[in-house]
């Protein structure tokens, strides 16, 4: 799915990786492009803005903690525009000691905005089709010690992508769903790991951890962008040491039908 001319929202687009993948998004000629976020960052919005006059960039204070923020915000966009033709949910802590917090934001959060945004989407109800790109974390595809909590909020993400996006919900929708799994990038959240990490043993490892190989926001920015594009349903991705690779997951058990 080319974006030119679709209207795109991003949520935590003021983040590192949200950041630089909005840059790369704004030479898609997309008409409108929503960035919600709980960071007030107007001349970041400033700067978006004057990559590309073409397309009319909005910011919205948006706190994805809040059933009513997430509802809000979504129908501001319907009534400005009418439709929504692609959705990445970006927002995301790494801060263990805080559970519900971590929960929340990265899960909740997600799994509410997905399902408010689904109903505005779907072909066969306010939209037409798209797609929805949920961005996880290679710590929701293998275990994360130093960060269990957040490792654990991570597989609930990749659990709720690979099930919401089963070929029987795109074909009746039309809205593909697809998963994106930064690897270690160098941003303020990656450092958390060497001080907000699950519980005291933890901090031997989690300094270890901190200080392996990473990658630029830059490079996992222009990667993103890249997925969205794809409109792969089912797709899934890993961002990692600057190379885009695609997942296919292992399959450990399947319903039986009578």
């Amino acid at each position: 799915m080319g974006l030119s001319g679709k209207n795109v929202i991003f949520v935590g687009g003021l983040g590192f990786i949200g950041y630089e993948a909005c840059k790369q998004l704004m030479a898609k000629n997309m008409a409108s492009f929503f960035v919600f976020d709980v960071l007030d960052k107007p001349e970041n919005i400033k700067a978006l803005q004057a990559l590309n006059p073409k397309t009319k960039v909005y910011y919205t204070k948006f706190d994805i903690t809040s059933k009513q923020s997430i509802k809000s915000a979504l129908a501001d966009v319907v009534a400005k525009v009418k439709y929504i033709d692609a959705l990445i949910n970006g927002a995301g802590i790494l801060t263990d000691p805080n559970v519900e917090l971590t929960m929340n934001i990265n899960l909740i959060g997600l799994i509410n905005t997905t399902l408010e945004a689904l109903p505005l989407m779907d072909k066969n109800k306010q939209g037409r089709g798209g797609v929805i790109v949920n961005i996880a974390s290679v710590l929701g595809l293998e275990p994360c010690p130093p960060a269990a909590v957040y490792c654990a909020s991570k597989f609930g993400v990749m659990g709720f992508s690979r099930s919401i996006g089963d070929p029987y919900y795109y074909n009746i929708t039309g809205v593909a769903v697809v998963t994106f799994c930064p690897g270690l990038t160098e941003t303020p959240l990656k450092n958390n790991i060497g001080s907000k990490y699950t519980f005291e043993y933890s901090k031997k490892i989690s300094e270890e951890l901190n200080s392996t190989k990473t990658q630029k926001p830059e490079v996992c920015g222009a990667h993103l962008a890249q997925v969205v594009e794809s409109h792969e349903n089912g797709g899934i991705y890993i961002s990692n040491q600057g190379t885009l690779a695609k997942v296919t997951p292992t399959v450990y058990w399947q319903p039986t039908y009578h």
